[in-house]
């Protein structure tokens, strides 16, 4: 549980990255093998869907944004349902614009403002991760 303090600094610095998931889920899966937490397939997916939004991010912040604005969630999340909501609820905040979904998989969206739709993914990855943690902490759970 103390490298999770690393990555709760990294949300905190404006540093993680989508690349932060990858080694964050390999840690709350040795997390989970200790009994420390209780790790579902729908953790993951979040997890993975959270990853999915911030490469989106970090397309739009890039040198050349306009190369990609589509994203192509098939190959990075394995539950469609997530990425709809997730998207229909940054639209619905209007932290996405222009959404437009694709019948082969692709969700084209533009970010009006890239500070807004960071902190956005970067509150819902932190509160995820003080939900598994702290619930196995919690006497009365």
């Amino acid at each position: 549980m103390e490298k999770l303090h690393v990555f709760l600094e990294k949300l905190d610095n404006n540093e993680f990255t989508n690349k932060d998931i990858d080694l964050l889920l390999k840690q709350m899966s040795e997390d989970a093998k200790q009994g420390i937490i209780a790790m579902t397939k729908d953790d993951r997916q979040w997890l993975e869907t959270y990853a999915f939004g911030l490469q989106q991010f970090e397309v739009m912040c890039s040198k050349d944004p306009s190369k990609m604005r589509a994203g192509d969630w098939r190959q990075a999340v394995d539950d469609f349902s997530k990425v709809r909501f997730f998207v229909d609820d940054m639209e619905e905040r209007d932290l996405v614009k222009n959404v437009f979904w694709n019948v082969e998989g692709i969700v084209t969206f533009d970010i009006p403002d890239t500070i807004g739709y960071r902190n956005f993914i970067y509150c819902r990855i932190k509160s995820y991760l003080e939900k598994l943690y702290n619930f196995q902490n919690d006497p009365d759970n």
